[in-house]
């Protein structure tokens, strides 16, 4: 009885060119497709690099005034009508937006000559590659931060006011506070 062998054709080589060509146009498009970005597929920054970019960040005040920090604060003047005196008082870093990306929240506090320490609260969130700050959440005069967490998507703050016989530099009572990211501001939770 005779066998019949069976035929094997080799593809063409425009069949090898369509293969590649095909491969490459999903290795492109896939990310966009499945959700990805420019910004995750970046590496992650680390908490270091983070805690480097706010001690050296230019930031919007309450106010509306900027200033760079260098190394965690900035000064200028020297009289009371040009004074300023910004520092970095407590920093946490955390995925605040849900998009497995670490971004900061930052505590500010500021003098400008007199006897007050201001006390706000900002957040520096990475979008696409690029740093913005939100917006700013004041805390109060001469308050005393006790714990600043990043956990769940939220900020977490610990700090002592003033109660209503406390002297100005010596607030005593215990105050907790949360804080959100919603759509893109911070908002007080409790």
């Amino acid at each position: 009885m005779l066998t019949r062998r069976k035929e094997t054709k080799t593809p063409s080589p425009g069949f090898y060119q369509g293969l590649a060509f095909t491969i490459l146009l999903m290795l492109l498009i896939a990310p966009a497709l499945l959700g990805g970005s420019r910004a995750r597929l970046q590496a992650a920054w680390s908490e270091t690099e983070i805690r480097n970019l706010a001690s050296n960040y230019e930031y919007r005040l309450f106010d509306g005034s900027r200033y760079r920090l260098k190394d965690g604060q900035f000064e200028a003047g020297t009289g009371l009508d040009d004074y300023v005196n910004l520092k970095l008082a407590a920093l946490a870093v955390g995925d605040l937006n849900a998009d497995r990306q670490p971004e900061a929240a930052v505590i500010l506090v500021s003098n400008f000559g007199g006897s007050g320490s201001f006390y706000e609260l900002t957040a520096l969130v990475n979008r696409g590659g690029d740093w913005q700050q939100t917006n700013n959440l004041e805390l109060g005069d001469r308050v005393e931060i006790k714990e600043l967490v990043v956990n769940d998507g939220e900020i977490r703050l610990n700090l002592l006011v003033h109660g209503p016989d406390d002297p100005s530099c010596c607030p005593s009572q215990q105050k907790s506070l949360r804080f959100r990211l919603v759509a893109g501001r911070l908002q007080l939770l409790t």
